[in-house]
């Protein structure tokens, strides 16, 4: 386990940290197409793909695209499809730069926060954002987990 992995408290961080890791070989990170969510079926309702979408701004925002049973529950709902910029709102300024920062780089991140309003409940949660790209030459999606503790 490297050094970015011991912060997990989860499994199921660490099951798709691994998993990812073990995609990328020589790579900075995998191509989608590698990527099949039911090599990981047991983690699915922890599972996201978010999409990549760039402005003609240079801006990036990002699409659900995969979205995992218990992430929708999180959220208020199976947003497939919906901005992450609308789904989360006034949050959305509190963790943009996580995002930003693994399109910008093609490294991971790693978040653990609490106090999160989500579906109008307090969370805390942990999430990686895994950086994946279509023909190795930039990131064009988010692949990542996330475990929530409702409360």
């Amino acid at each position: 386990m490297d050094d970015f992995a011991r912060q997990f408290e989860t499994d199921i961080l660490r099951s798709a940290y691994a998993y990812w890791r073990g995609l990328c070989g020589d790579a900075g990170m995998p191509l989608r197409r590698q990527i099949d969510p039911l090599d990981l079926r047991r983690l699915l309702p922890n599972l996201f793909i978010y999409d990549v979408v760039r402005a003609e701004d240079g801006s990036w925002d990002y699409r659900f695209r995969l979205v995992g049973t218990r992430i929708s529950e999180a959220h208020g709902g199976d947003h497939r499809g919906r901005l992450l910029r609308d789904v989360h709102g006034d949050q959305w300024s509190r963790i943009e730069e996580d995002y930003h920062g693994v399109v910008r780089t093609g490294r991971p991140n790693f978040a653990r926060r609490s106090g999160f309003a989500i579906n109008k409940d307090y969370v805390t949660y942990e999430r990686i954002l895994l950086p994946v790209s279509d023909a190795g030459d930039r990131v064009d999606a988010l692949f990542g987990a996330a475990h929530y503790w409702m409360g």
